[in-house]
């Protein structure tokens, strides 16, 4: 497990939010401090590499009270069936490059295009909540940037493309 130690804030003032905030407040508690420019790099070389660890398996306490990051992997519900949006996108350009009509739910006719999962088990970021100490833990969310370069896309390319990836990473019940 990775860990992180947070720096208690004084005077219970509000936590920063933004990386700028978060260097004024680094200027004030640091001896010889770093440029912004510096200071950005560090906090993204040291995001990339959180989200590499939690992609190769490991889990991360971000301390503070915040609990822990990891990915899980849980078993799909049967009954809940899950629309392959983008497979289906795809498979409706086909019907329409060759002129088949679309199914249409009042008239009950025409081709039907939605396409869906057919895996056993997904994977998913996870904030594990159980040990988080901060108000209102419920209403906030962890999100993993998606797209080309994000998150999510390595962790589908690393699944789809490594036959026992899915064993780096924990069971966890039906979420």
């Amino acid at each position: 497990m990775i860990q992180c130690k947070a720096v208690q804030y004084q005077d219970n003032k509000e936590m920063p939010k933004q990386s700028k905030d978060l260097y004024n407040t680094y200027l004030t508690m640091s001896g010889s401090p770093v440029l912004f420019k510096k200071y950005k790099e560090i906090l993204q070389e040291f995001n990339i590499m959180i989200m590499e660890a939690l992609v190769a398996g490991a889990e991360f306490n971000m301390g503070y009270n915040l609990s822990n990051l990891s990915i899980i992997r849980a078993n799909v519900n049967p009954n809940t069936a899950r629309i392959d949006w983008n497979t289906s996108m795809k498979f409706k350009e086909e019907l329409l490059k060759k002129g088949i009509v679309l199914f249409d739910k009042e008239t009950g006719k025409g081709e039907k295009w939605f396409i869906y999962h057919t895996s056993k088990q997904y994977f998913k970021f996870y904030w594990s909540k159980m040990f988080c100490r901060v108000k209102n833990s419920s209403v906030y969310r962890f999100d993993a940037t998606r797209g080309k370069k994000g998150n999510k896309q390595k962790l589908k390319d690393l699944i789809n493309n490594d036959d026992l990836a899915y064993l780096r990473f924990k069971r966890h019940g039906n979420l």
